[in-house]
């Protein structure tokens, strides 16, 4: 995992209040769309919610490709009634997942004075506890990488995707030794890019957000 933006060496002295680092990140080749500040803090959506008609195709997919195997090579044996109710099942089951992430709205990202916050833009179901107030001196480290995930397909094969994602990485209190070592660490969550560049920048303006971090002189 390749580190940017990380926030090991911020400067112990006065960092200014939370209002006066986003006003100097505005002015700064830093400044993004993607983030915004009301009523005392600064926001970001780190995660966007799924649109409304992923979860409708899914679960018309799990009631109609059924339907037309029955249909088109009925009557059917007792093991392909399964093999079909398996398939209802698992459909359904993405789609009605889906329609209630889509219900809850964007996960949004919140840097307050003192602590991060997690929440969804419509409920407030769905966030982890911990997640919801993590003070800044529980937060590890801010970092800009790529992430590789494998996703098998049903023939057994895999498909590899990469995605440029800024994490941000806290204190586990399972594992104390996670406060220098961030291979023990939590991830709170993860923002997604488009390109590395926009990643790096991300974890750029965390850092400066929240430990005070210079801004790098340029930002590509």
């Amino acid at each position: 995992m390749s580190e940017e933006g990380i926030g090991d060496d911020a400067s112990k002295g006065d960092i200014g209040t939370l209002r006066e680092r986003f006003d100097t990140l505005e002015r700064s080749t830093y400044a993004s769309t993607r983030m915004t500040m009301s009523n005392g803090s600064a926001g970001m959506v780190a995660e966007r919610a799924p649109p409304l008609f992923g979860g409708i195709i899914a679960i018309a997919m799990g009631i109609v490709v059924p339907f037309i195997v029955q249909t088109q090579f009925g009557p059917l044996v007792t093991t392909d009634l399964i093999l079909l109710g398996l398939v209802l099942l698992v459909f359904t089951s993405v789609g009605l997942l889906l329609l209630r992430q889509h219900l809850r709205g964007d996960k949004w990202l919140f840097i307050h004075e003192n602590h991060l916050e997690l929440r969804h833009e419509k409920s407030e179901k769905g966030i982890p506890k911990k997640n919801q107030h993590i003070p800044f001196s529980n937060v590890v480290k801010i970092l800009s990488h790529e992430r590789v995930t494998e996703d098998s397909d049903s023939d057994g094969s895999f498909t590899t995707t990469e995605s440029d994602v800024t994490s941000i990485l806290v204190y586990n209190p399972d594992y104390p030794e996670s406060r220098t070592d961030q291979e023990f660490c939590l991830c709170m969550t993860d923002i997604h890019s488009t390109t590395k560049a926009e990643s790096d920048a991300i974890a750029a303006a965390l850092n400066f957000l929240v430990f005070g971090t210079p801004l790098p002189l340029n930002a590509e």
